[in-house]
């Protein structure tokens, strides 16, 4: 289940045109789990990606490493994702496992929760291995603000801006939440919950990339 297969060519040189169509695009939904949130010192333990063509989830296009981070894992951390050290000692070097990454999200937009947060990890590893990540990304998050805003009056609407997390996104949207902080069951959580988003921004009026990255682009 947690293999990964190759995706075959789906979108030309210009799949980043910015007037391309929602319903055009393809998305790699990922997500990672880190040793911390130590900006300067965190290392990736674990990346989870789906792909998307559109809004239909690819189920059979899965990708999952587990990466042997080369320093100990806090035991801090594990109570959240559960990896232990000895868990991750016979993961695959990062370098590896950026590299299939990097052709994992090829001509994808890439899509996450605070995903940022995850890019930001993920580049500063690929600065030591030599490999780059400059797809576009969407903030599933800043998403979710915007429609909000852009929804029906709440009288508190001010607390809901503030309720970010995936598992209350998740409710809000009418999805069950199972296994919290494993990388690709989060990554397949906030596909489903983009799924939906997706929906309700075009119904907005949010048609195309370029809209899409004004509103929620990381």
């Amino acid at each position: 289940m947690f293999g990964w297969l190759k995706p075959e060519p789906s979108q030309a040189e210009g799949a980043f045109s910015k007037d391309t169509a929602l319903d055009a695009l393809r998305y790699v939904v990922l997500d990672t789990e880190m040793t911390s949130l130590d900006r300067r010192s965190n290392r990736l333990l674990s990346i989870g990606a789906i792909a998307m063509d559109g809004a239909k989830i690819r189920i059979g296009e899965q990708f999952y490493r587990v990466v042997n981070p080369g320093v100990p894992v806090p035991a801090e951390t594990v109570v959240i994702h559960r990896l232990r050290s000895e868990d991750v000692e016979c993961g695959e070097p990062c370098a590896k496992a950026l590299e299939d990454l990097c052709q994992f999200v090829q001509g994808a937009v890439l899509v996450g929760h605070f995903v940022g947060f995850d890019l930001k990890l993920l580049r500063k590893e690929m600065d030591a291995t030599g490999h780059k990540l400059n797809n576009p990304a969407v903030d599933t998050a800043r998403v979710h603000q915007w429609l909000l805003r852009h929804g029906r009056y709440s009288e508190d609407l001010h607390i809901q801006l503030e309720k970010l997390d995936l598992a209350t996104l998740a409710k809000h949207y009418g999805l069950e939440l199972h296994d919290a902080h494993h990388a690709l069951d989060d990554a397949f959580l906030t596909a489903r919950v983009w799924q939906v988003m997706m929906r309700k921004a075009q119904a907005q009026g949010i048609r195309n990339l370029g809209e899409l990255l004004k509103i929620a682009g990381a």
